[in-house]
């Protein structure tokens, strides 16, 4: 059902004042008048009327011919200059495609269809939709402002296309005889010069509405020019639409035709094409759109992914973020894909008793507004499916949030070995040239197990520097070998250092077993433990398989490694044995043990020493050195070392011990013999093979996983604490070339850097933040930063101590920081060590 909204009496114009004097003059017959006066002529009689075809009957089946009354012509002076070009009445003939042809709605007005084409005076104006004549009341009362009056003067100067100087709502019979003339230049020129006033363009508009809202509802046989009035419309919009009031109108009103002709053909059709995706329009939900899906749900029918995508796109309780609208057809891709792999066929909404009801403003003052009925339920607002597409597209878009940001960066970056590694998995497809290159290297570098130089993975990635990977870099490249089963150490998202040319680099398969994407508790204790226990080990000059493998064995069994920190393990291990160990930079890390956690780490390394039944002196000066790094007496080395290979200390008790008999005397306590004398490494005369008493090695290692949480719990108290800029668990943190953090979707979970090794609530241990989204010791780190201009790495390494951070962790998070707030990182790396403060980033972000 349609209604027309009441509208208040309008003031009397000088169109309706003309209309009502013609009226006057039809009704007025005076046989005998006197003839007129001098200057002045009395129009002659009109001809018969066409034949005027009633509102139910059907439209003539081609275009008609019959002319309009003849023109009328208000007395007047004669004119001092040439007088205006006075408009014939029309004449019609069909062109291709033409719709209904020409209708008589009244014996004074026509309307010419779409496809026909009509001459009006000296102008041939092709397509139709236009109403002709004279008499045509609008709804709302008053000449209709879309009727082309063909008794209206019109100027015989050139036409002035792009300034009409019309009003705001112009009316044909109110507009200047100069605005009728370029009104029907611009008709007669087939309605696409770009330059024409926009007023043109409402005229037309206006005509459009009169027909879609009065006439064709009232004989619904007309429906057939509601396709040919849409594509014209649409057109209209491709050229004009960069003006705002009528791209507003135009595309509403294409809402209207839509439903009115079911354009779509939807009505419960679940193979109609949803509703094209408008960034502009986002938060005006397509009429079609909302149609299409209550007649799906009354019909019972599953709401396909491209409906569901638009009915996500256009709610406004769904928030898009950038990826969507940077990524559109990634994004798309994704959603359809999971959609499908959530839903199946789709999502079925059980509709309510609420039916859509829209009331539509008209552009023309003819109208006013409609309301329409749909007649279908509206399911667009409702919560359940509402949260169901909110879930997916929050999904969708943070697995796209790294690839969107570096797109951001990189425009043109699309094919690059980055962006590959950034796509998440469901969307990598096959790996094009550039990647398969890359994997067939890197997987014979792994079968190989050889270790390779920087270099050759500098010339195979596109760094942008050629003497050292970044971090950034590393992470993207990691992340790509990942992607198809292999791993690379070392690994900076795991604490290892950066790649340089003269580097040493291995890269090992990963097998089925998810690896992980950060350093874990168990694994920073392994890892350290290792590089402690390789030292040692690659004292006599190097590692024998034996002791890589009783290695990494015993670690993996002592620290309850997952199946894939155990593969990676290995790796580590290859990597240390290829790079040569070294114990600078390990003192700090052990300064904060006591004294019995430091004998127990020794202990672990006198056992490791060991490991292989060769102890040779290059082992014992090895040990000697971290005994002295340890705080633990040197000459303890050889103590220890005599004990375990004479199996001098007794094994460690795994069940109760009796300390003595229920009954007897009291045999006292024997005293111990002395020592053996200390072992000199100058008295070693080559490698001595010992028996090792295997139960005190094992027993030994089993004190491992003690020590390796303590380690772990040192290393870990670098680390930033877990903050709402973590990404989740199944999310790997990267960074982008420009510094700011990346996250890929990976598809398996990892755990979050920074944990508690405790397991403890870390929020209890996180200060109030001053920057909302930053914890205090962060915002102490951001509110310094932005105290310079320019850093150096040494004072940011220095800063970032001072608030009990790591500086790299540190930097990438201010950063993410700063680019959720301002759309830019703050800080930008330079070559040469230094960090600039982004100015706009600095204005930006909040005080």
């Amino acid at each position: 059902m349609r209604q027309w909204t009441d509208a208040p009496c309008t003031p009397l114009t000088k169109g309706d004042f003309l209309g009502l004097l013609d009226r006057f003059r039809s009704k007025k017959k005076t046989p005998d008048a006197p003839a007129p006066a001098s200057g002045l002529r009395r129009t002659p009689p009109a001809p018969p009327p066409p034949t005027v075809h009633p509102a139910d009957s059907a439209p003539p089946a081609g275009p008609s011919t019959a002319p309009l009354a003849a023109p009328l012509t208000a007395p007047s002076q004669a004119p001092t200059t040439p007088p205006p070009t006075e408009v014939a009445s029309p004449r019609t003939q069909p062109s291709a495609g033409a719709g209904t042809g020409v209708q008589q709605l009244t014996r004074t007005v026509q309307w010419i269809g779409p496809g026909t084409t009509a001459t009006i005076g000296k102008y041939t104006v092709p397509g139709g939709m236009l109403y002709v004549g004279h008499g045509l009341q609008a709804p709302r009362g008053g000449t209709d402002p879309a009727l082309i009056d063909p008794r209206l003067s019109v100027s015989r100067a050139p036409a002035n296309l792009s300034n009409a100087q019309m009003g705001y709502w112009p009316a044909y019979d109110e507009i200047s005889p100069t605005a009728r003339a370029g009104y029907l230049t611009w008709l007669a020129s087939g309605r696409r010069d770009p330059r024409a006033d926009i007023g043109f363009v409402f005229l037309f508009l206006y005509g459009l509405e009169r027909r879609a809202l009065v006439d064709i509802p009232a004989n619904r046989r007309l429906g057939v020019e509601l396709a040919p009035m849409r594509a014209e419309l649409q057109r209209l919009l491709d050229v004009y639409g960069e003006n705002y009031s009528f791209r507003s109108y135009a595309s509403k009103f294409l809402d209207v035709l839509d439903v009115l002709g079911e354009v779509a053909e939807v009505e419960g059709d679940s193979a109609a094409a949803a509703p094209p995706l408008d960034l502009e329009r986002r938060w005006e939900a397509p009429l079609r759109l909302r149609v299409g899906l209550g007649a799906m749900a009354s019909d019972g029918k599953p709401i396909p992914a491209d409906w569901a995508l638009a009915w996500a796109w256009y709610h406004p309780e769904i928030h898009l973020r950038t990826p969507a609208t940077r990524c559109r057809e990634e994004f798309t891709a994704l959603f359809n894909s999971r959609y499908g792999d959530a839903f199946g066929e789709g999502i079925r909404v059980r509709p309510g008793k609420t039916q859509i009801k829209v009331e539509y403003y008209t552009a023309t003052s003819g109208m006013g507004a409609a309301q329409l009925s749909m007649g279908v339920p509206d399911v667009f607002t409702m919560a359940a499916p509402r949260n169901h597409l909110a879930k997916l597209v929050e999904s969708v878009t943070a697995d796209l949030d790294a690839y969107s940001r570096y797109l951001g960066r990189n425009p043109e970056g699309k094919a690059s070995l980055a962006a590959a590694a950034l796509l998440p998995v469901d969307l990598a497809g096959d790996p094009s040239p550039q990647v398969a290159d890359l994997v067939d290297w890197a997987a014979g570098l792994a079968d190989s197990g050889s270790a390779t130089t920087g270099a050759e993975v500098l010339s195979r990635w596109p760094a942008k520097s050629a003497e050292r990977l970044a971090k950034a870099e590393a992470v993207t490249f990691a992340t790509l070998l990942a992607r198809y089963g292999l791993g690379m150490e070392p690994d900076v998202r795991l604490g290892g250092p950066a790649i340089t040319t003269v580097s040493k680099v291995v890269t090992f398969r990963t097998g089925t077993e998810p690896q992980p994407q950060a350093s874990t508790a168990a694994y920073a204790g392994a890892a350290t433990l290792l590089h402690l226990a390789t030292a040692v080990a690659a004292a006599d000059g190097h590692v024998s398989a034996e002791e890589q493998r009783h290695l990494v064995n015993h670690l993996e069994r002592a620290l309850d490694l997952t199946p894939g920190e155990r593969v990676r393990l290995g790796a580590h291990m290859r990597w240390l044995a290829a790079t040569g160990v070294k114990l600078t930079g390990l003192v700090k890390r052990v300064e904060v043990l006591t004294e019995p956690q430091r004998s127990s780490v020794a202990d672990l390394l006198v056992a490791v020493a060991a490991a292989d039944g060769v102890i040779s002196s290059e082992e014992i000066a090895s040990l000697t050195k971290i005994f002295t790094l340890l705080g633990v007496d040197p000459a303890q080395v050889h103590t220890r070392l005599h004990a375990l290979l004479a199996g001098g200390r007794p094994s460690p008790a795994t069940s109760p011990v009796v300390v003595r008999e229920a009954t007897g005397a009291d045999p006292g306590y024997p005293i111990s013999p002395p020592p053996p004398p200390p072992l000199d490494p100058a008295d070693v005369d080559g490698p001595a093979v010992f028996q090792l008493d295997a139960r005190v090695i094992e027993a030994k290692f089993a004190e491992t996983a003690a020590v390796g949480a303590l380690l772990a719990d040192i290393f870990g108290d670098d680390e930033p604490a877990t903050t709402g800029n973590q990404p989740p668990p199944e999310q790997v943190a990267g960074v982008d070339a420009s510094g700011e953090t990346l996250v890929a979707a990976t598809g398996t979970s990892a755990p979050v850097p920074g944990a508690a090794a405790d397991g403890g609530d870390e929020t209890t241990r996180v200060a109030a933040s001053s920057y909302e989204g930053l914890d205090a010791a962060h915002s102490a780190f951001l509110q310094a930063l932005l105290g310079e201009t320019t850093w150096s790495r040494a004072d940011i390494e220095e800063l970032a101590e001072s608030n009990h951070l790591m500086p790299d962790g540190a930097i990438d998070i201010i950063n993410e920081y700063a680019l959720e707030i301002t759309g830019d990182t703050l800080l930008d790396e330079n070559d040469t060590d230094t960090f600039t403060i982004n100015d706009f980033a600095r204005e930006e972000l909040p005080t």
